[in-house]
């Protein structure tokens, strides 16, 4: 049987590919990638930093929200695919943050397969890179913070830097809660880093943000 490989493929720029990343994508004889609506995001950007013309392309269909019978059908393909030879499975950013990616790796490893993590670089590491605002500095603490979760206004007024993730769709509700909290002018946002249409906005009022490739930074 062969090893599951998770592999993050950065935030958009395939230059943000780890050489590990291309090294396994090399080796691998299948490549897994999440097919989200038609769109195959992490598959473009590993295209652009290595020849997969002659992988078996998998195309894994995972809706977001962790639907369990659509997860259960993809740890099949996976369990064919794997059965035949290494597989690498693609997710966008690093495997362990938010990653979609790390449901199935449970699911194979529960199945008896070896699950091999290969780390890439996250989205607000590439967004302090764009902007050159360092994230931490000395001992401040950093806050990675999805939005709407439990106590997020709390979590909002911790001392420290805070990254606020999953808030693509939420933009005009997340504005009005930081200007309410006295933090919007702390605020910037960066959108579908890495791609050719990326955005880092100063000024959240004025960005025109929407979709799931948006992160916030709110410095300390």
């Amino acid at each position: 049987m062969g090893i599951l490989y998770n592999v993050g493929v950065g935030a958009g720029d395939p230059g943000w590919m780890t050489l590990q990343a291309v090294q396994v994508l090399r080796k691998c004889r299948t490549i897994a990638a999440p097919n989200v609506r038609g769109k195959m995001t992490a598959l473009s950007i590993a295209r652009n930093a290595v020849d997969l013309s002659e992988k078996t392309i998998l195309p894994l269909d995972l809706p977001m929200g962790h639907a369990r019978v659509a997860y259960e059908a993809a740890a099949d393909m996976l369990d064919t695919a794997l059965r035949e030879g290494d597989t690498a499975l693609l997710c966008l950013g690093d495997a362990s943050l938010y990653a979609s990616a790390s449901v199935l790796c449970d699911k194979m490893q529960e199945r008896g397969f070896s699950v091999e993590i290969c780390p890439g670089v996250p989205s607000f590491c590439a967004m302090a890179a764009l902007s050159g605002i360092p994230l931490a500095l000395g001992d401040a603490p950093l806050h990675i913070i999805p939005y709407g979760c439990a106590y997020f206004e709390v979590l909002l007024q911790l001392p420290g830097a805070k990254i606020i993730m999953k808030c693509g769709n939420h933009m005009d509700a997340l504005c009005s809660l930081l200007e309410s909290m006295g933090l919007l002018k702390k605020a910037y946002a960066a959108r579908n880093l890495g791609m050719k249409d990326c955005e880092i906005q100063t000024d959240l009022k004025k960005a025109r943000y929407s979709g799931y490739f948006t992160t916030v930074f709110i410095a300390e």
